[in-house]
């Protein structure tokens, strides 16, 4: 793990900071992998859904407090952490946000930044993943063990909310769609539809990324953004 000093934080501090860089970017790379190899919803949607809300959680929570922290010398308390919550869409808004009101003068490559929020703003799928992960993150992390415990929950299970992210793209790929009603095809139209997936959250993790690595969220991000690659 890399470590980097800072007058901002405590040691202790920086090795928890570099802790949770390395993770988000591990679940969201092992979440992209697991999805390039996806077959069965029964199998592998909790999985999925474990790497890759958790990352995206991670990525912008880690976002957001890098950005209190250069801006106001402090980390947000476990309070404001917490009241924050799980909702993946709203910590999109938040640091979509942040980016675009900072990217102006904060990026050392701001028309670069602005080319990447307008992919990610146009990309027809990512609000959808977005919604879906956050969808998981709230409520369908313990849906069978709270069914388990008489108290079952009247939304989707984790295995269902994979299958309406996907017949939600399947209505933007109607191509798509004609082939997974052949039994020939169907596997194939499946790993189609999670490639456009991993594509728009690609593209999403860049965004942040660059945001980090060209001086939006502030030096101590710009210090860590190599690792969020790795």
């Amino acid at each position: 793990m890399m470590l980097v000093t800072s007058v901002s934080m405590p040691m202790d501090k920086v090795i928890a900071l570099g802790d949770e860089v390395e993770a988000a970017a591990s679940l969201l790379r092992h979440g992209l992998s697991l999805l390039a190899s996806y077959t069965f919803a029964s199998r592998d949607a909790d999985a999925v859904f474990v790497c890759l809300a958790g990352g995206a959680e991670k990525l912008l929570k880690l976002s957001t407090g890098l950005h209190a922290l250069d801006t106001s010398g402090s980390w947000p308390s476990k309070a404001t952490m917490t009241g924050i919550g799980h909702d993946i869409v709203k910590l999109h808004d938040h640091v979509r946000l942040l980016i675009v009101r900072g990217a102006p003068t904060g990026s050392t490559v701001p028309g670069y930044i602005a080319e990447l929020l307008d992919k990610v703003d146009n990309d027809p799928h990512i609000g959808k993943v977005l919604e879906t992960l956050g969808t998981y993150a709230i409520k369908g992390r313990f849906y069978n063990l709270d069914h388990l415990a008489d108290a079952p929950q009247p939304d989707d299970s984790p295995k269902q909310l994979w299958e309406a992210l996907h017949q939600g793209l399947l209505r933007l790929h109607p191509n798509l769609l004609m082939q997974l009603a052949s039994v020939d095809q169907s596997q194939a139209a499946r790993a189609e539809l999670n490639k456009l997936i991993i594509s728009s959250i690609t593209g999403w993790r860049e965004l942040i990324t660059r945001a980090w690595r060209t001086g939006v969220f502030g030096s101590l991000a710009k210090q860590w953004a190599p690792q969020l690659s790795i």
